[in-house]
């Protein structure tokens, strides 16, 4: 019975809290489009930080689990300035000598559903009563598929309109 005890013991200091360990914030991302991340408020929140991407509707995890990565990266001089090639591309540019170095980067996820989406906001966030981010989720399937493309009339040689296209 003892064991059981220490057992259960053990079970619950190692018990990861699950949800409800993120806020929501306002932030910028791109060209002055505002949208939303979440910041962790504890230290045993398992993700970094959650960005939300209005232009590609994608909510990008980035979680605590680090993995090694290679990346293409310039290649430095002593002084740290890039290095170049000897060889010229077909513009005439001289590129950047580059070298391949493996990375420790975190692991990232990708909730592409609008659903999915808002379920992961109600669990992980403890503001989402609160704070209004359905005015930044965008649902692309819902979206109207074509744009309407306002067309410039055909104008003479003077500017005036011969025929107006938008009718």
């Amino acid at each position: 019975m003892l064991l059981l005890t220490q057992y259960k013991i053990k079970v619950m200091q190692n018990k990861i809290n699950y949800g409800k360990n993120m806020k929501l914030v306002s932030s910028y991302w791109g060209n002055d489009d505002t949208s939303f991340k979440l910041i962790p408020v504890s230290d045993d929140c398992p993700y970094t930080e959650v960005v939300y991407i209005p232009e590609t509707t994608l909510m990008v995890v980035i979680s605590k689990i680090a993995k090694q990565n290679f990346q293409m990266f310039n290649k430095l001089n002593d002084d740290g300035d890039i290095e170049y090639s000897k060889k010229v591309d077909a513009s005439g540019k001289k590129q950047p000598k580059q070298k391949r170095t493996q990375v420790e980067v975190f692991q990232e996820y990708y909730i592409i559903n609008a659903d999915e989406q808002e379920e992961f906001i109600k669990e992980f966030a403890v503001n989402a009563d609160t704070f209004n981010y359905n005015k930044f989720l965008r649902d692309i399937e819902k979206e109207s598929k074509v744009a309407k493309i306002e067309k410039a009339p055909i104008v003479d040689t003077q500017g005036a309109p011969i025929l107006n296209v938008n009718k």
